[in-house]
């Protein structure tokens, strides 16, 4: 066992005994951990307002060996995630955020860029950006850093160029991309979908791909204006690829309809 520091953000927290709660954060350096915070529930907490949902905070635990829950021991808070002052939308947009980190990653499995990716999406939120496109961009992002980004352009089954001159391309999120016309017919689950959604993914994925040294969400192009029939595409797509790659449809999907509008 080992005390380790790094920064988290807090993803959930749950009530453990009359004065204390488990915490699932995820870190920087150690990926996402679950932790007990002793103590936590009591009116003068150690930990005050650090494990409050959302907020960035320096923290301090030891970590355990196996399947034990790791102890918190410190916890600083660094930043206070406030967009429930902005409005519901982007409040949900944060908790659906830091509910697909939990839902797509594993305990002690460090991921790379993640975490500042999750903060630079609160960040905009909290700054009033577009909702749509800083969700959007935060999802192409966490799905490309787990290795698991979409064939947008290439037959995911026979590797041929996409048509995109036509009025509608498949796309098979079970399979991982879209479908040319011949491969088309050999599944059985597909969506179909516009070629100006389809553009659109592929061109914020490679915004994102593109992005400087720290890789975080590409800010500099305003965001294009689209008609809502491809606003609900999008929202329908990226839907169906995280509910694969859960196997399941997180919670807080329930609450982003305005997202398709």
């Amino acid at each position: 066992m080992s005390l380790e520091k790094t920064d988290a953000i807090v993803l959930k927290t749950v009530e453990w005994s009359e004065t204390s709660l488990v915490v699932t954060l995820f870190t920087k350096d150690f990926g996402k951990i679950s932790a007990i915070a002793k103590g936590a529930r009591r009116l003068k907490s150690p930990f005050e307002s650090a494990l409050d949902l959302l907020s960035l905070s320096s923290v301090v635990f030891l970590k355990k060996s196996g399947e034990s829950l790791d102890l918190l021991t410190e916890a600083k808070l660094l930043r206070r995630f406030r967009s429930a002052q902005v409005g519901l939308l982007p409040l949900y947009c944060g908790y659906y955020a830091s509910e697909l980190v939990n839902a797509l990653t594993e305990n002690h499995e460090p991921i790379p860029g993640l975490l500042d990716s999750l903060c630079h999406a609160l960040n905009e939120l909290d700054r009033q950006a577009n909702p749509a496109w800083t969700i959007l961009d935060f999802e192409l992002q966490t799905i490309q850093r787990l290795g698991h980004t979409p064939s947008w352009r290439w037959c995911v089954a026979c590797g041929e160029e996409i048509e995109t001159d036509r009025q509608s391309i498949a796309f098979s999120p079970q399979a991982g991309g879209v479908l040319c016309t011949n491969c088309t017919p050999m599944h059985r689950s597909y969506l179909r979908i516009r070629p100006q959604t389809l553009q659109t993914l592929e061109s914020r994925s490679t915004q994102i791909s593109d992005s400087n040294p720290a890789n975080m969400i590409a800010e500099q192009t305003p965001p294009p204006v689209i008609p809502a029939p491809v606003r609900a595409e999008l929202r329908l797509v990226m839907e169906q690829i995280i509910i694969c790659l859960s196997e399941r449809r997180l919670r807080m999907l329930d609450y982003l309809e305005d997202l398709k509008r």
